[in-house]
């Protein structure tokens, strides 16, 4: 069974893998690591990769990141990180981080986007991503980061 399963695509949806659908580029986005990270030697970058049990695999890997002040994320983001151990936090910050480097290159006017969507298996854990979303997003607002607008979409929640 676990032969079966490696061979399997990740990410895929069914239809694609009866398909036999096979997506042979990344998706782009236009975040970077920032700069000392990026210029790391590949011997910093093996070092961190074992001292953390890293194991990567394939072309043009990006190097490691050991915490999240190194991210670039706001100050705001880092002092909730701190506050809390988040659940959700990977569906979460990343798509922060994108949807405001992208307000911040061009602001989105009224009516526009959305910028990611989140897809859950359950009510219960697309209401904890919603929460856990506003949480970060609520002291960016105090901060006067561009205003970032979550939406849960469930049967029997108003939309407006």
């Amino acid at each position: 069974m676990i032969e079966r399963l490696s061979d399997r695509k990740t990410l895929m949806s069914v239809r694609e893998l009866a398909k036999g659908i096979t997506y042979m580029e990344h998706l782009l986005n236009g975040w970077k690591p920032p700069l000392p990270i990026r210029r790391m030697s590949k011997k910093a970058c093996d070092f961190i990769r074992k001292q953390w049990r890293i194991i990567v695999d394939g072309e043009d890997i990006p190097p490691p990141i050991k915490n999240f002040k190194d991210m670039g994320f706001p100050e705001p983001v880092l002092k909730k990180l701190k506050a809390k151990i988040w659940k959700d936090l990977s569906f979460c910050v990343l798509l922060i981080m994108i949807a405001l480097q992208e307000e911040v290159m061009m602001p989105i006017a009224p009516g526009e986007g959305p910028f990611g969507l989140i897809i859950c298996p359950s009510r219960e854990l697309a209401r904890q991503t919603d929460e856990v979303m506003e949480q970060f997003l609520e002291p960016m607002r105090e901060f006067d980061y561009p205003e970032l607008r979550p939406l849960l979409c469930i049967g029997g929640v108003d939309m407006k």
